[in-house]
């Protein structure tokens, strides 16, 4: 790109335009003046950085700033990082979000640098071959579902692009990812990042509740908002996985201070699913790691305490308060809020509407840009969520309803095959870092399927770029370690010897 700005026709170009760009401004709207001179200032810097170093701040904004589609504080707030999330997810005026043109933007530097031989970036690790087919079915699905249900089915074409926009956002995603990253050693720096994210939304969601919220009276069924339950239990995985693989005093004394931000955050959100989902993280991880010394002395423990687990849930089921709370958060979840009063909870209404949509056409689904139907009519909430008909809150089962068997297949393959390479790569890993890594990628996987099936992940931003962040990640470490055999030369290439004296590290 340097060498494309300092040929003098096109420099002479640029310059005439942002010129009279300029011009035109300062005679009809002068406040705007200076954005031209800015905008090509920025773009001068932008071309100048290592793609590594643009893709990072994306992910870090995207995973730090307030999600503001999902309404953060129900509205009652506008924190200070709610107008940098105004402009990263919802550009007024524009049909795609400023992430969109990010994400587009740098993977079109990143294919100029190549197509020009300009060397700032180093080549990226080749990605597994059926992660690679895996994630060109999904945006071929959303094609096909969007073919079926607008142009033959008749559906509105409005709603059609919220329900696929963050799903085809994961394979560009992972395309930027792949080329800005170097791999494991990446890591420390990603974890770093997610574990920042998790304590500034705990202690901003903290304030929020106690210092605003409650002095008012008011009353508010989460602080920042739902998607965060996945950032969270990411970061409390971070932190937890780095300890367990490489269990020093300083990592413990780390991980302890981290958990405690976090599930203050947690404790303040108020989301059932941030701890049925971090529940799952813990069993799926304590499966898939071997008996180290670590695991044992834990498994003792549990055992020990296994005789009293059962009075404690006895006990806890009939009065779900103090000490007993988690048991009521499980019971709240199994049981319903409603169901002791003879009713249906709005989500069994929902679920049972939607899965008798999908018996309609089990097949292909209806497409995209239905609703679902309301055998079992629900409150209406259109003055809260005016599509709520089009976006089940279990987003798996409204996957099947609009795709069907074939439709779902397609649009969740990549995660099967990202969960095979995290654990094939986590089990030939040597060193802790890339082990832990190996483990987190596994629980982003665990979290974000939790959350579509509870709480629409499948249209929430933090989803998708935390799944493609954990794809990404669990596709270098297959290659690194070998994990996937046709990647036996960039291995040879990028990997680090296993009698290497180089530190162990850590995700934080």
């Amino acid at each position: 790109m340097q060498a494309f700005l300092s040929r003098t026709p096109v420099f002479m170009s640029l310059l005439a335009l942002v010129v009279l760009a300029t011009v035109g401004l300062i005679i009809f709207a002068p406040a705007l003046a200076i954005l031209p001179v800015g905008g090509a200032v920025f773009l001068w810097w932008v071309c100048r950085q290592p793609l590594r170093t643009l893709t990072l701040a994306v992910f870090a904004a995207a995973v730090t700033v307030d999600l503001v589609p999902e309404v953060p504080y129900e509205g009652e707030w506008k924190s200070p990082l709610y107008f940098p999330g105004k402009l990263l997810f919802t550009v007024p005026g524009m049909s795609l979000p400023l992430i969109d043109l990010a994400v587009v933007g740098l993977i079109g530097l990143m294919v100029y640098r190549r197509a020009m031989g300009i060397k700032i970036d180093p080549p990226p690790l080749p990605i597994p071959r059926p992660l690679v087919l895996a994630l060109l079915v999904l945006p071929a699905t959303i094609l096909w579902l969007q073919v079926w249900g607008i142009v033959i089915n008749g559906g509105v074409a409005r709603v059609a692009k919220v329900q696929w926009h963050q799903m085809l956002a994961i394979p560009l995603m992972v395309m930027l990812f792949n080329a800005a990253l170097r791999g494991p050693k990446d890591f420390h720096t990603l974890g770093r990042i997610i574990v920042t994210a998790c304590c500034t939304k705990a202690f901003l969601g903290a304030w929020f509740i106690v210092m605003i919220a409650r002095p008012r009276g008011l009353y508010h069924e989460y602080a920042t908002t739902h998607a965060d339950s996945m950032l969270y239990v990411t970061g409390l995985a971070c932190v937890i996985w780095s300890w367990m693989e490489e269990p020093t005093r300083k990592h413990f004394w780390r991980m302890v201070v981290v958990c405690a931000i976090i599930f203050m955050g947690m404790h303040y959100n108020d989301r059932r699913i941030a701890y049925a989902s971090f529940q799952l993280v813990l069993i799926f991880g304590y499966f898939v790691s071997p008996w180290s010394g670590m695991k044992r002395k834990l498994t003792r423990i549990a055992l020990l305490l296994s005789p009293i687990i059962p009075f404690y849930i006895a006990v806890g089921w009939k009065n779900p308060s103090g000490i007993f709370g988690p048991v009521g958060t499980i019971k709240s979840m199994l049981v319903g809020e409603n169901l002791a009063k003879g009713q249906m909870d709005y989500r069994d209404i929902e679920n049972f509407d939607v899965v008798h949509t999908w018996n309609r056409n089990p097949i292909l689904g209806t497409g995209w840009g239905h609703t679902f139907d309301e055998i079992l009519k629900l409150p209406d909430i259109s003055h809260a969520f005016a599509d709520y008909l089009y976006h089940p809150h279990n987003s798996v089962l409204g996957m099947f309803a609009f795709g069907g068997v074939v439709g779902f297949s397609g649009l969740w393959l990549w995660i099967p095959v990202g969960v095979f390479l995290a654990v094939r790569a986590y089990h030939r890993a040597h060193e802790p870092m890339q082990r832990a890594g190996g483990l987190v990628a596994l629980s982003v996987f665990v979290v974000y399927t939790q959350q579509c099936f509870g709480d629409m992940a499948s249209i929430s931003w933090m989803g998708s770029v935390l799944s493609a962040m954990a794809v990404t990640c669990a596709s270098k470490l297959a290659v690194v370690t070998n994990a996937w055999p046709s990647a036996l030369e960039a291995r040879k290439e990028f990997s680090v010897p296993e009698n290497s004296s180089s530190p162990a590290g850590n995700l934080v």
